[in-house]
């Protein structure tokens, strides 16, 4: 059971200038391009400023976007689609509000663990500024009356229509209140799973939890803290790419790491760059040498260790190369997003790297198993693709 809300956000006037990528995916290059637009929400996802000045900057950010009107809020309680279009690929879900007591019982359901520094930075932030701008994204199981009322709100205008990043995103706006209890009654035998922002959906419900003791109400409440700010789509609507590996110097000879290999794996040299073209192969580049590695033991003890990542961890970083937190590692860093082998080979050719491991991508099926089943996935598993837009719907947390 999931209870959603239909929800009073801000809205940017001019979407294409002020809406951005999530935070954690913007590098510093692109942090410092976007940061010469004023107009930019980059001001308030990643804020100037050191230590404790860094949130305080981001409210007063939050604040001059008011003043100045670059954002308006909506005062009918409104759900809406959101659609990304391109020439090779487009998804499309609603955002609304999904209720984070579902989340605390496990109706909402994660399948990684957050990590203390980013959750502490997620938590601050909201905290301090009091709204949510980045989308939890979430998926369910397909289910056809749900996606037909999506396809029903597509026939009004959109409100916005704008290309960015590639993309051409629009949004609709659904206030009818008969359609949004339809929407709530769909939903309430549905489970969600979250796909990607983990630490976005943990801050809010520390948020939550701190307006509860705070506040000394009921937790029955309807107030917007109650409600996680989500993009939630069909699990049919989802494009996962490979989250693959970079190994800067092997603490080997290449002959000693393929003879290791071969104990698990069989090894076949491949001529050029390439994608691994399903499950359980694996393609990795060795100092500008392709290889094919098959798994010789598909005895698996669950579905977690059945995942090409986690057999990588468990037969290749740990037991061969030493790295046993792969987060923490430093002679480690992670890849999301590319699917051109010759692209990923230059990450040995041209950068000066030992090893470059290209992973076939994971299922979304495998993912919601897992979760149903409490598991939890190895770090950076899962690459969503394409980001879904931070700043075009935002979530004011405190009563107005």
């Amino acid at each position: 059971m999931v209870d959603i809300s239909p929800l009073k956000p801000y809205i940017p006037v001019n979407p294409e200038e002020f809406c951005t990528n999530p935070y954690d995916v913007i590098n510093k290059q692109e942090e410092q391009e976007l940061k010469r637009n004023p107009n930019s929400l980059i001001h308030l996802i990643l804020p100037d400023g050191e230590g404790d000045e860094i949130y305080l900057n981001a409210s007063k950010v939050y604040k001059d976007f008011k003043d100045k009107n670059l954002i308006e809020q909506e005062k009918i309680p409104s759900i809406f689609v959101y659609r990304q279009e391109s020439a090779s690929f487009s998804h499309q879900g609603l955002i609304i509000g999904v209720s984070l007591q579902d989340y605390e019982d496990g109706y909402i359901v994660k399948h990684e663990f957050t990590r203390e520094k980013p959750l502490k930075d997620r938590k601050n932030h909201i905290l301090t500024t009091n709204v949510a701008v980045g989308l939890v994204w979430t998926v369910f199981r397909v289910n056809k009356r749900i996606n037909a009322l999506i396809e029903r709100i597509k026939q009004q205008k959109p409100k916005f229509k704008f290309k960015k990043y590639g993309y051409e995103h629009l949004l609709w706006q659904e206030n009818n209140p008969s359609t949004i209890k339809q929407l709530k009654v769909l939903f309430r035998n549905e489970k969600i799973y979250i796909a990607d922002g983990h630490h976005r959906a943990a801050s809010a419900a520390e948020y939550r939890k701190i307006q509860l003791k705070e506040s000394s109400v009921d937790k029955e409440i309807d107030a917007p803290w109650q409600y996680l700010l989500s993009y939630v789509a069909s699990d049919d609507q989802i494009r996962i790419l490979p989250y693959n590996r970079v190994i800067k110097k092997l603490p080997m000879s290449d002959s000693e790491f393929l003879n290791n290999l071969e104990e698990k794996f069989k090894v076949i040299p491949i001529e050029n760059a390439f994608n691994p073209k399903k499950k359980n192969e694996l393609a990795i580049c060795l100092k500008g040498n392709w290889y094919k590695l098959l798994i010789k033991n598909k005895k698996f003890k669950s579905k977690r260790d059945s995942l090409d990542v986690a057999i990588l961890q468990d037969e290749i970083l740990e037991p061969i190369l030493g790295i046993i937190d792969p987060r923490a590692d430093e002679n480690l860093f992670f890849v999301g997003g590319i699917q051109n082998p010759e692209e990923m080979e230059n990450y040995i050719t041209e950068r000066g790297n030992d090893l470059f491991v290209n992973l076939y991508p994971v299922n979304i099926r495998d993912l919601e198993s897992i979760a149903d089943e409490g598991g939890v996935m190895p770090p950076k598993s899962t690459w969503f693709d394409p980001k879904v837009l931070s700043g075009l719907i935002m979530h004011e947390l405190k009563e107005n």
